[in-house]
C-alpha cells in the first residue's frame, strides 16, 4: 500500500456524520421519527459507518438501564434526543455500566440542566471535526517516526499493530479516568454492607465465645 492510498482510507475511515443540536427538531418525537432522523444524518458519512443505526430496540434499552430519563408518553424531547446522542457516541468504546455511572453522575449535578447538555455536545462535536481534520497528520507522522515503510508487508503489519495498541491505550486511559471520578457508589456500598455483616458476624462469634468461658469458670 502507498501513502496516498493510506491517506484516503484513513479519511473514509473518520467521515461519520454527526446530528447537531440544530438539526433536532423543537417538538418531542415519536421513536419512528428519532430513527428516521438519526438514519438520514447516517446516510452523509461514509459508507464505513452505515450499518451503525441507531434503533427503537436500542432507545428503548438506554431507556430501560435509566440512560436517559424518563419520558412523558411516547414522545422524547430534544433532550432526551441529546442523551440518546452521547450514549451512542460512548458505546463504542465503553459498557453500558461504565456509560451509566458517568450519565447518572451528571443528571445529578447541581447545575444540571438541557442547556448544559446540549453544551458539552456542541463542545464534543467540535474536537471530533478537529481531530477528523488531524488525524491524517497524526498518522504520517506515527509512520515518519517509526521509520516504517507501508508498501512493505512487515512494515505494514507493524504499522497495524501500532495502531491497535495506541488504540488500547486509550481505551484504558478512558477507563482509569471514569473509575476515578466517577466512583460506582453502587459497588461501594455493597462493599460497606458485606464489611457490616461481617463485623456483626465477628462480634456475635466473640460474644458467644466470651459466653462459653464464663459458663466454664462457672
Amino acid at each position: 500500500m502507498d501513502m496516498q492510498k493510506m491517506q484516503n482510507l484513513v479519511g473514509e475511515a473518520v467521515r461519520d456524520a454527526d446530528l447537531h443540536p440544530e438539526e433536532i427538531p423543537a417538538i418531542d418525537l415519536y421513536l419512528d421519527q428519532i430513527t428516521s432522523l438519526t438514519q438520514g444524518k447516517l446516510k452523509e458519512s461514509s459508507e464505513h459507518y452505515h450499518d451503525r443505526i441507531l434503533t427503537k430496540t436500542m432507545i428503548n434499552n438506554y431507556s430501560k438501564d435509566g440512560l436517559i430519563a424518563p419520558t412523558k408518553g411516547k414522545k422524547y424531547s430534544k433532550e432526551h434526543i441529546l442523551q440518546m446522542l452521547l450514549v451512542y457516541s460512548m458505546k463504542n468504546t465503553l459498557s453500558i455500566g461504565e456509560i451509566k455511572r458517568i450519565l447518572q453522575h451528571v443528571y445529578g449535578l447541581p447545575e444540571y440542566s438541557d442547556a448544559l447538555l446540549e453544551d458539552v455536545y456542541l463542545r464534543f462535536l467540535e474536537i471530533k471535526e478537529m481531530e477528523r481534520d488531524e488525524i491524517w497528520d497524526g498518522v504520517d507522522c506515527f509512520v515518519e517516526r517509526s521509520k516504517l515503510d507501508v508498501s512493505d508487508e512487515a512494515d505494514f503489519l507493524t504499522l497495524i499493530l501500532g495502531l491497535a495498541s495506541l488504540s488500547s491505550y486509550y481505551k484504558s486511559i478512558v477507563q482509569v479516568l471514569l473509575e476515578e471520578h466517577y466512583s460506582d457508589r453502587s459497588a461501594e456500598r455493597e462493599r460497606e454492607e458485606n464489611e457490616a455483616k461481617l463485623q456483626r458476624k465477628l462480634e456475635k462469634k466473640a460474644a458467644k465465645t466470651k459466653r462459653k468461658e464464663s459458663e466454664a469458670a462457672e
